[in-house]
């Protein structure tokens, strides 16, 4: 390796490093400020109204609605990091990593139903600016440690090791001696975000339980792998649903005068969510092995209620005001329609509920090599096989349906 190689090696584990670290403390914030609002406040007090999750969230709508109104859309989203980087050749970071960081901050605690990496993708891609104002770093270098960033917070974030490395799949380019080096130090620099993210857990530990539960092993059927086909289709369609719900949310609220009085209203919604069902609240994190131990005894009505009801929730509110990252839910509300389409259909659950997942994430993210790394841990491992086959697949129908 030459020189700037070896140094850019050390810079790229450093910052995995630091993405590790700084994504385990974020994580142990909010879950210890929702442990406190949620849990802590109502037993102290003996609050056992129904009506506590409206209360809170229309408090909340104030604060967030008054946020915005001084600072603007905050946290940003990843694509937003990229896309202003590609644009204008570099990242905002002054006074930026702290507007992602205190915006983010009541909107998790409170309830939405988003997840965390948008803001530590603000965040992060401030620091990483920062950094390469002061190394001196080439343009090239700058968005190959934003993009690496990025790919060390899915795998940190997401408990999965494989979804940056994903990531490195998907960015195009011919020349396979230069992906072949780009998979190499996405490989280290995740490896080091990891044993961050692990090591402040291991000083500060915290409960997480992010995973899919089938009851039994799995009863391979003929009938399962028929109906992949179906399942593809069904993910496919509920992942437009779900994008499409953020575009409608949008066009409802394009013309926005009234940010604390949509953040309010915001409130409102997720805290008569939350009365109706928990599962429609926060990030989906931490209810999703509990979710799925119950899902097969449910009735499809319900299962899909939750899938278009969390959908709806996530995207309607994240356009008044409660911002935050789409990936946490889209798997969960992903997860919900895959169990009700193995309800309704009730062969080899294993198949019919991965592969629904995986034609739908690929759907809302259009990147098959993330969402492969994204379940690979999730879901039993057994099914790997299928699912990388169906995300790439579904990516592959998706681009040829669009030239047409």
């Amino acid at each position: 390796m030459k020189k700037f190689s070896v140094i850019f090696l050390l810079y790229s584990i450093l910052l995995g490093f630091l993405v590790g670290i700084t994504a385990g403390a974020y994580l142990i914030l909010v879950n210890f400020l929702i442990n406190l609002v949620w849990k802590t406040v109502p037993n102290v007090f003996n609050i056992s109204t129904i009506y506590y999750p409206l209360i809170i969230c229309g408090l909340g709508g104030i604060l967030i609605g008054l946020l915005q109104r001084k600072n603007g859309n905050y946290p940003r989203m990843m694509v937003e990091v990229i896309g202003e980087y590609k644009q204008t050749g570099k990242i905002k970071y002054t006074n930026e990593i702290r507007k992602n960081f205190f915006h983010a901050i009541p909107v998790l605690t409170l309830g939405a139903s988003v997840g965390p990496e948008a803001a530590l993708s603000g965040i992060l891609g401030g620091l990483v600016n920062w950094v390469g104002d002061r190394l001196r770093l080439t343009l090239e270098r700058r968005e190959e440690l934003v993009n690496m960033g990025i790919g060390a917070i899915l795998s940190t974030v997401f408990y999965a090791p494989f979804a940056g490395i994903g990531k490195a799949f998907d960015e195009p380019t011919r020349d396979f001696r230069i992906k072949g080096r780009k998979i190499f130090v996405y490989a280290v620099t995740i490896l080091s975000g990891v044993v961050g993210f692990y090591l402040i857990n291991h000083v500060l530990p915290h409960e997480s339980s992010f995973g899919i539960h089938f009851r039994r092993s799995i009863n391979w059927t003929w009938q399962g792998f028929a109906l992949i086909p179906v399942a593809i289709v069904a993910g496919i369609l509920f992942g437009m649903l779900f994008n499409n719900l953020g575009k409608w949310s949008q066009q409802l609220t394009r013309n926005n005068q009234k940010t604390v009085l949509w953040a309010i209203l915001g409130g409102l919604i997720i805290g008569t969510a939350g009365i109706i069902s928990p599962y429609l609240m926060f990030s989906g994190e931490v209810q999703l092995l509990g979710f799925s131990r119950d899902a097969v005894s449910q009735s499809a009505l319900f299962l899909i209620f939750i899938a278009i009801g969390k959908a709806f929730v996530t995207n309607f509110c994240f356009s008044l005001g409660w911002r935050g990252g789409m990936i946490f839910p889209a798997i969960f509300s992903s997860a919900a329609a895959g169990f009700a389409l193995s309800v309704l259909l009730p062969f080899t659950p294993a198949i019919i509920v991965s592969v629904t997942i995986a034609s739908s994430l690929t759907y809302i993210m259009r990147q098959p090599g993330v969402v492969a790394g994204l379940l690979l841990l999730l879901l039993p491992i057994e099914v790997f096989p299928i699912i990388i086959v169906v995300c790439y697949l579904t990516n592959y129908l998706l681009k040829s349906l669009s030239k047409q």
